[in-house]
Order: structure tokens, then sequence, then C-alpha cells
């Protein structure tokens, strides 16, 4: 009997311990999400203290990263993966499996770029049932006050560097190891702050916004205040990052944000956001520019030439991608946009759908936005079940944009982050 006693209790002390460990492993995890997000504060500090060099490359956030994943399957057994994200990540796995096996026989690709190609595409994607092992384990009120923190010097970093026409901090590192990508916008700085670009700022802002809206619908007196001003500030840095996918996609995240708290939409009615905010891009993409082609003249903003690029970006990439037979279409060329090896240097689609396509082909395409399609549903499924939850209001707000940016830029792991730092929080 006091065998049996000593057991139970020795068992419960390791569980304990295993709680106890998996916790401060999910706050590391929060830390590592965040330096992905805001993806300049690395560098910056980098530059600063190695003069202008960047001596720690940031696939050690991912390396970090699986480090913890797989701590965190040692310590909790059983993730509790959904079925249905699992079946579509296995497909993907399986999928992928025989997508390098085609690309080293068939397009004699080496070894070593079919892994960084699969990894630099889809590596959160496929991190992600690792990740369940830290499913609600921070207070949703922490990340949420830590965001919001983050934010006051983030956005007044971004509006000086407008103001003063300023970059202020380095764009590029002496070793050409990160820059800041777009920043100068005909002789105006556009605001990109602690950020690889005024497009990955613009997605924070998104974010902010819509977390200001929820929290204008709920709290009262200081906080209210307090959300407001927060609200103003977000709208007026999107306006500085003179940015012009940015704009809209704020307005859209904060149109889902007042949906969602004001008017109460739940399940089908936001999913259907998705079809309405696509179609938004492709009219912004192609029916817009005719629209206001008179005005070109008057303000740069309304400058067509970066969009007269993508067409013929976007049209060269669909014309290889369909004209080189079945296999092809099917299972795509294996090409990513990268500088990392020669083959890719040249490569820029900035479109989510045909750099899929153009990758992976029809199969593959199909199966990965099955995947993605499967977290869209688990967003909603966690507002329906937490409806005054300010982050995960904030979150599916923002990600609710992802339709519209994935058609002028590869935005994928910016909306990946963002759902595996709502995973991680404990909902109140």
């Amino acid at each position: 009997m006091r065998v049996a006693v000593a057991y139970t209790q020795r068992r419960q002390q390791v569980r304990e311990q295993s709680w106890g460990l998996g916790h401060w492993l999910g706050y590391i995890l929060l830390l590592v999400l965040l330096l992905s997000m805001i993806n300049g504060v690395m560098p910056q500090i980098e530059m600063a203290i190695f003069s202008g060099h960047v001596q720690i490359p940031t696939v050690v956030l991912k390396l970090l990263m699986i480090a913890i994943a797989v701590l965190g399957v040692l310590i909790k057994r059983k993730l509790g993966t959904p079925a249905p994200i699992l079946l579509a990540w296995a497909t993907l796995v399986t999928y992928l499996f025989f997508e390098a096996v085609f690309f080293t026989f068939f397009a004699n690709y080496s070894l070593i770029y079919i892994v960084y190609s699969f990894e630099s595409t889809l590596y959160f994607l496929l991190l992600l049932p690792l990740l369940y092992a830290f499913k609600e384990t921070v207070d949703e009120r922490q990340i949420a006050t830590i965001i919001t923190w983050l934010f006051v010097p983030l956005v007044s970093l971004g509006i000086w560097q407008s103001v003063t026409n300023d970059p202020i901090l380095p764009t590029i590192s002496v070793d050409q190891y990160f820059q800041v990508y777009s920043w100068d916008f005909y002789g105006r700085v556009r605001a990109f702050s602690l950020f690889g670009s005024a497009s990955n700022f613009g997605h924070y802002l998104a974010l902010v916004a819509a977390m200001s809206v929820a929290a204008l619908g709920q709290c009262n007196g200081r906080r209210k205040s307090l959300a407001a001003i927060g609200f103003v500030l977000a709208l007026v840095a999107t306006y500085m990052t003179l940015t012009r996918a940015t704009y809209v996609e704020v307005l859209l995240a904060v149109t889902t944000a007042a949906l969602v708290t004001f008017f109460k939409w739940r399940g089908i009615r936001l999913s259907l956001l998705w079809g309405v905010y696509a179609g938004i891009g492709l009219f912004v993409a192609f029916v817009a520019p005719a629209i206001i082609a008179g005005l070109r003249g008057t303000d740069h903003l309304f400058a067509d030439a970066s969009l007269l690029i993508r067409y013929e970006e976007w049209a060269h990439y669909s014309g290889i991608w369909l004209n080189h037979g079945v296999a092809t279409m099917l299972l795509g060329t294996g090409l990513m946009q990268s500088s990392r090896f020669a083959l890719t240097q040249k490569i820029v689609i900035d479109n989510v759908w045909l750099s899929l396509l153009f990758q992976f082909g029809l199969v593959g395409f199909l199966i990965i936005l099955a995947v993605i399609w499967q977290l869209w549903k688990t967003l909603m499924k966690g507002l329906q079940a937490h409806p005054r939850s300010i982050l995960t209001i904030g979150v599916v707000s923002a990600c609710s944009t992802f339709p519209f940016t994935s058609i002028f830029g590869i935005t994928t792991p910016d909306y990946l982050l963002l759902f595996t730092v709502w995973l991680i929080s404990r909902k109140a």
C-alpha cells in the first residue's frame, strides 16, 4: 500500500515538474514568435553591436523553435492536434516526399536545395502539429499586454521615420545579410519601424488596430480611451507606410473586427469574408488601376509602375508553369522566390497562390490550401468558444485579410505566426 502511494506521489511530482517546464518553454516560444514577427529587431541589435554586421542568422530562431517543439512533444506525449489538421498535414508530408523524389531524379535538383525550398516555404505548416504541445500555455491577457506595450515604441519609431523623412536605422547590413525592402518611396521614407519592410509593419498594425476595435466594444473608462488612442495611432502609422496594400489590409482587418465585436458575426458569415476580400484583392490588382489611371500625375501613391512589373512577372511564371507539360502543371517546377540559390535569384513572384502553383503544382497547391483552410476553421471555432477574447478577435480579423494580401506578396509565414501566437494563448 505504501509503495502504491509513493509511486502515485512520484508520478504527480513528475507531472507537475513537466507542466512547469512546459509553461516556461511556452514563454520562450512566445519570445521566439515575437522576434520572428518583428523581424528587424535581432538584425538591428546585431548591426549596432557588431559594427554593421549580422552575426546570428535568422535560421537560429527556426532551430530554436524546432528544439522547443521537440521538447514539448517529449513533455506532453499526447498533443491533441485536431484530426482534420493532422490528416491534412500527413497528406502534405507524404506529397513532399514524392515531390523530393521527383525533383531529384527528373529536375536534377540537389537534396540541399529541395530541403531548403520546402523548409523556406512551409516551415510553420510542417512544424505546426508539434506546436500543439503548447496549446493554451500562456495567458492571453499577458500576450495582449505584451503586444500592446510593444506597440508604443514600434509605432513611435515608425511615425518618427516618416515625419523626419529619415530611416533612422540602417537599412542594410555591411555583409548584406539583412536589408529593409522598399523603404524609399520616390524620395519619401516608408515607415518600417523595427520590421524588415513597411508591409511587415503593416501586418502588425492590422493586428493592433483590430484588437483596439475589440477593446473599444468591450472596455470602459480609461481602457476605452487608451484603445481609442491606440486605434488612431495605428491608422496614422498605417498611412505613413505609404503602402497601398497595407492601407486596404488594415481597413479590412478593422472591418472584420467591427463585424465581430458590434454585429456578432460568427461562423459561415466570417468565412464568406475570405471570398469577399479575395474579390477586393482582384479588383485592386486588375480593375482599380484602370479607374485611377487619370490620377497618376497627382501623387506617387497612384503610380502603377510596380503593378505593371507584377503583371509581367505573373504572366511570365504562369506561362512557365502551364506550358511545360502535364507533369509540371500537376507537380510544379520546384522553384521558389529566394536569393539564396543561383537558380532562384531572379525569381520574383510576390503572389502566394501563383508561387505555390509554380513551386508545388496544382496537387500541392490544393493540399496546402486544405491545411490553411483547416487552420482558419480552427480560428472560427476558437472565436465561437471565446467571443469576448480581444486577442482572438484581433488574430481572426488580421488573418481574415490573408486572401487580399496574398495577391500582392508572400505573406503566408506572417499569418501562420499569428495563428501560432493565438494557439499558445490560454483563453480566459
